[in-house]
């Protein structure tokens, strides 16, 4: 099989938690809907989580491919919290996965059925997973109804078991993972060799901060210490 182009792939559907969206959707409610969105804006992201949120907010037809927002964004953010969030946000929807769902019948489709709407999009492994479960929330938010088989998980492929080790910012250009191998949607994985014992694994979330971890560290040594006490 030929290989393709990773210049010729298009954009991959939103992958991250859709409390990430809503969270910075929250953000500018309280502040105002900037011009543009730029890393000025995303300063409490870390670099991996920032790019899938720009990415996601330029496929959704958020922002223009230079970060300009969009009547969309201001229609979106200034709904935020009111009785007209689920009509502004069911029209994003219905706009920009109109070509990824196609004619299937979320009514009565199972996660099986909806699964291969995203891999046909190139979706793979748990991004794809992360692609599903970031439209059925959207769909929730909006008040659409959902097929009950669609809380079901779609049985993985053989593909989908391999792991490796990655580092949180290995997303490439625009957070676009295809291969990703993240534990949660909006974790990151960290293992941590330790001479002459059995390596570490952290599980963090992705858009963990500066003072997050300050404050996780001082928690992890003072168990230490209280070990090495006893």
């Amino acid at each position: 099989m030929a290989k393709i182009n990773p210049e010729e792939r298009k954009p991959l559907p939103p992958y991250i938690p859709f409390k990430t969206l809503t969270g910075f959707i929250q953000k500018l409610k309280d502040t105002t809907v900037p011009l543009r969105v730029d890393s000025s804006l995303m300063r409490s992201y870390s670099g991996s989580v920032a790019r899938q949120l720009v990415a996601a907010m330029k496929w959704l037809g958020l922002i223009d491919d230079n970060g300009y927002t969009k009547d969309a964004l201001t229609k979106l953010v200034g709904t935020y919290g009111t009785d007209g969030w689920g009509d502004e946000l069911g029209q994003v929807i219905a706009g920009t996965y109109g070509e990824v769902i196609g004619d299937l019948d979320l009514d009565k489709a199972t996660s099986a059925m909806l699964a291969e709407k995203f891999r046909g999009v190139g979706a793979e492994g748990q991004v794809l997973q992360k692609c599903v479960t970031f439209y059925l929330a959207a769909m929730r938010n909006a008040g659409w109804a959902i097929s009950p088989h669609l809380v079901e998980r779609a049985p993985r492929q053989r593909g989908d078991k391999r792991r490796h080790a990655r580092r949180p910012d290995d997303a490439g250009e625009d957070g676009d993972p295809r291969t990703d191998n993240v534990p949660t949607a909006g974790m990151v994985r960290f293992s941590l060799p330790i001479p002459n014992k059995a390596a570490a694994t952290i599980i963090l979330p992705g858009d963990l901060t500066a003072d997050d971890w300050e404050m996780a560290s001082h928690m992890v040594s003072a168990y230490i210490s209280r070990r090495e006490k006893k």
